[in-house]
């Protein structure tokens, strides 16, 4: 008991130790020192060649266009600085920390992870493009004899331990492609996980029991592969789904509207969709108006704001929603109850109402004040 509570505060110690390590982590740091006994030029061409300050990584032939060189000598001056840099005696010793932190989280995950995810765990999601260049430069050049760039028929750029084998991968993958084709709809990762469990065989158990977490590795195969996406809701489905990973307009404004829960106008239906980033392509205001009004899933519900149908919204204008309200009741309505029945179909200011119930082409008032459709005489 005492040994299983001393090994509870160790995990504990390393645990906190690790995020403080990930916490400093400069990558651009990290470079600077790595690459603090080369010349200038030297760095120059490192520095365009990966993108270390942030742009675009140049090629070869850009690089020798710039310097006025052929792209073989580029090719040679970058292979030689990756050397000189590494005969430095305490350039690994500087990156311990960063390997052992880096190799601990790809073998949690199955030995495999998406490069997103590897980015986002150790710089954050709203990192600079440099920093994520200088990591992946560190990576590629300086921690190859422990990681690799994965080689899989549809897969995400993913880096796996290099000497690790993945056995359980190509299985997981199909059987969250079985799970989700039979249940034809997105799930969260834990009823996938549950899912999985069940119908998991002997063989495939013994592989399980090798990792470290199966959830975690269950969620990297997710990350990876590109036969699954995450939806706007964070459930996970086929990638080619509608619901998943919408192409046409009008499929990304009623995922927007459906995440909201709420009628909104169409600028601000165009900025969520931007926001979302489904794909590379940018929303316009003026074709997300478009969309709305071309699709009976939408009904406007005042001026420029817009409701999914299938929460009860009413088209038309504000009259015709007021002549079947009364016409549903069947008897005379209070102005009260008739604002309170509007307000559950349309998005409108009360003023408009009352405004619309003064028009005695279509209503009457009774003698108690209460409103009903103008008999035909």
């Amino acid at each position: 008991m005492e040994n299983k509570l001393n090994d509870n505060i160790l995990e504990k110690i390393i645990k906190s130790q690790d995020e403080q390590k990930k916490a400093d982590l400069n990558p651009r740091e990290l470079v600077d020192f790595l690459l603090k006994d080369l010349t200038q030029r030297e760095k120059d061409v490192l520095y365009s060649r990966y993108g270390i300050l942030g742009e675009e990584s140049q090629t070869l032939e850009q690089i020798g266009k710039k310097l006025n060189i052929t792209r073989e000598r580029v090719r040679q001056i970058e292979n030689n600085a990756i050397i000189k840099a590494k005969q430095s005696p305490d350039w690994k010793e500087y990156l311990a920390d960063l390997s052992s932190l880096i190799v601990k989280y790809i073998n949690r995950h199955g030995y495999i992870s998406s490069e997103v995810m590897l980015i986002n765990e150790f710089l954050g999601e709203g990192v600079e493009q440099g920093g994520k260049n200088c990591l992946l430069f560190i990576l590629e050049k300086f921690l190859s004899d422990q990681v690799e760039p994965v080689e899989i028929i549809h897969t995400e750029k993913a880096w796996k331990i290099r000497d690790k084998e993945l056995k359980h991968y190509e299985q997981v993958i199909e059987g969250i492609k079985t799970i989700l084709i039979k249940k034809n709809e997105p799930l969260e990762m834990t009823s996938i996980i549950k899912e999985l469990e069940a119908e998991i065989n002997e063989e495939q158990k013994v592989l399980v029991t090798e990792l470290e977490s199966w959830e975690s590795a269950v969620h990297s195969c997710l990350e990876v592969s590109k036969h699954f996406k995450k939806n706007l809701f964070d459930k996970w489905g086929m990638s080619d789904w509608r619901s998943v990973n919408p192409k046409r307009m009008r499929d990304k404004i009623y995922l927007v509207l459906v995440k909201y829960g709420q009628p909104m106008h169409y600028r601000q239906i165009t900025e969520k969709i931007n926001e979302e980033s489904f794909d590379k392509k940018v929303a316009h205001p003026a074709t997300v108006h478009n969309e709305l009004i071309l699709d009976e899933r939408f009904v406007l519900v005042g001026r420029g704001i817009y409701a999914l149908a299938e929460w009860g919204y009413k088209p038309g204008v504000i009259s015709e929603v007021i002549v079947e309200i009364l016409t549903k009741a069947g008897k005379p309505l209070a102005k009260k109850e008739i604002v309170e029945e509007v307000f559950k179909y349309r998005k409108v200011k009360e003023g408009s109402i009352g405004l619309t119930l003064s028009d005695k082409n279509v209503f009457q008032r009774t003698e108690s004040g209460e409103y009903t459709l103008k008999k035909e005489v």
